[in-house]
């Protein structure tokens, strides 16, 4: 389909949003910066400010002093004007979480699972959102839609995914239990339940996206995303947005071949908490607390799992960085914090011999172990407020 130009009421809609993302960017800033930074004239960015202070977006936090003539306010996100709901469905867990329009979680919900079924989804997702509907109370009318983050091909590779004896003792019934998810069928519940959009992504997608929007530093506009949970993906974004190729599957790092197969003959089995798993119980070695992965009985077995990933997973990174040529890798998901800490040093010295280009930092996403359900939180705002190019695309069957 052939696209070109953009009509007045979509430049608005983008001039709207460039306002909203500069003002999240720099918080009480004014009219006469924002008109400096955006080359808009200075009618328009009344007009548009004047609009998104009356509905509530954007509020008054003060006046610039000391400049000659009448006063300039300042501007920032107002944090009640607007709400993001999201749902992650994993493998291992379903979480929720609540964001208002500063992108500041209010309200995080998990319940631990193990490859759960339809019934059970459904059941611990409107328990969530019913939690989310008490707190918001009147409020829930500002919820912008409910973004949903999930894997794809929740029923493939279970024989390497699944670590729980009760479940490997019947995988042919679990996978037929699990078929339920090649469908948007799940998603049409959610949006029926709710009442409000339901904007769907699998969840490294949706874990790039939170970074686009949440990072509290300056955002990087080429980055490559790993998301690692109990398989792993991965995401592109190029020039501040993400990429996803000619039939949506742009970034599947893990469908890539492993470089031995040792740990998996796919990157997503091998780059996994399922993989550690299987590696911890290979060494008899029970899985810690959260504060055990200090202690230094597992530094040994942390390091040898990370430089036997690593080399697994170089050769495709390695690939990925001469196609693409990214500022930064990012890592984010589920795996521990040493854990992460001693793969990312592992890739980066194994990436230096697998390389003659400059390689790019390799570091912790900002959004974390949460940035699956903050990533499908973040989808309806950002859909909704975020300055996307395609805004500005006219689509020939509408002219």
């Amino acid at each position: 389909m052939k696209s070109s130009g953009s009509t007045s009421e979509q430049s608005r809609v983008y001039n709207e949003r460039i306002i909203l993302h500069l003002v999240r960017q720099h918080p009480e800033i004014s009219r006469v910066s924002i008109a400096e930074r955006t080359g808009l004239s200075t009618q328009t960015i009344s007009v548009i400010t004047s609009s998104l202070l009356e509905r509530q977006l954007l509020t008054i936090v003060g006046k610039v002093t000391g400049r000659r003539g009448q006063p300039s306010i300042k501007l920032s996100i107002n944090e009640s004007g607007a709400y993001g709901l999201g749902i992650n469905v994993d493998r291992d867990h379903i979480s929720a979480a609540l964001l208002d329009f500063s992108g500041a979680c209010v309200l995080l919900l998990e319940r631990e699972v193990s490859f759960p079924s339809e019934e059970l989804a459904k059941k611990i997702a409107q328990d969530l959102i019913e939690e989310v509907k008490a707190t918001l109370g009147a409020s829930w009318s500002k919820v912008q839609g409910i973004g949903l983050a999930r894997p794809d091909y929740m029923d493939s590779w279970l024989d390497t995914l699944v670590t729980d004896s009760d479940q490997r003792a019947n995988l042919d019934g679990l996978k037929a239990a699990l078929k339920y998810w090649q469908s948007d069928a799940f998603e049409s519940w959610l949006a029926e339940l709710t009442g409000v959009s339901c904007f769907c992504e699998n969840d490294a997608v949706a874990a790039a996206t939170s970074e686009l929007l949440l990072a509290s530093d300056s955002p990087k506009r080429h980055f490559f995303y790993l998301f690692v949970s109990t398989a792993c993906g991965g995401s592109l974004v190029a020039n501040g947005e993400c990429y996803f190729g000619a039939h949506g599957k742009a970034g599947s790092f893990g469908l890539i071949p492993t470089a031995t197969g040792k740990h998996g003959k796919w990157i997503l089995e091998a780059l996994s908490l399922s993989s550690l798993r299987r590696f911890l119980m290979a060494n008899q070695v029970v899985w810690p607390d959260n504060e055990g992965w200090h202690d230094t009985q597992y530094a040994g077995l942390i390091n040898q799992w990370a430089a036997e990933v690593a080399l697994e997973v170089t050769p495709a990174l390695a690939s990925v960085i001469a196609l693409y040529d990214p500022e930064a890798v990012l890592i984010g998901g589920r795996l521990p914090a040493p854990v992460l800490a001693a793969l990312i040093d592992r890739l980066e010295s194994t990436l230096a011999s697998h390389s003659m280009l400059p390689l790019p930092e390799i570091r912790v996403a900002q959004t974390g172990y949460t940035a699956g359900v903050l990533g499908a939180a973040v989808l309806p705002l950002y859909e909704t407020f975020a300055p996307q190019q395609n805004l500005l695309l006219l689509s020939s069957k509408e002219k």
